[in-house]
């Protein structure tokens, strides 16, 4: 009985771990992702404080902009240009044309009410 409920207990340990490994790959993937975007949005002209809330403060689709920044095939040259490294422009950036433009005020929210914000209120 013993044996049998060992070659039961690994695999389930070992599914559980890979499981939880694959978990941290993602949430370290989106992470990146968000601080990187951040960075972007800051360097196309957008204020800091729609930058750490674009979801509420900015009439772009984010949940777009975040899928087209982890499927983005150019990350290195990214991270280059981020830390001012002499890379031409930013045309590689799938979102830097609409950041452009939100920063410029074309897409920017004219009214924003706190109180329409989803979730809950801290204050």
């Amino acid at each position: 009985m013993e044996g049998a409920q060992a070659y039961v207990t690994l695999p389930l340990v070992i599914i559980a771990v890979v499981g939880l490994m694959i978990m941290i790959r993602y949430w370290h993937r989106e992470a990146v992702c968000r601080r990187r975007m951040y960075r972007m949005m800051l360097t196309c002209g957008i204020d800091d404080t729609k930058a750490r809330n674009p979801d509420e403060l900015l009439d772009v689709d984010m949940k777009h902009a975040r899928r087209r920044c982890r499927r983005c095939p150019a990350p290195e040259q990214c991270n280059r240009w981020l830390n001012g490294e002499a890379v031409p422009g930013n045309d590689f950036c799938p979102n830097a044309a609409r950041f452009m433009a939100a920063a410029e005020g074309s897409l920017c929210q004219t009214s924003y009410d706190p109180m329409r914000r989803p979730g809950r209120r801290l204050d």
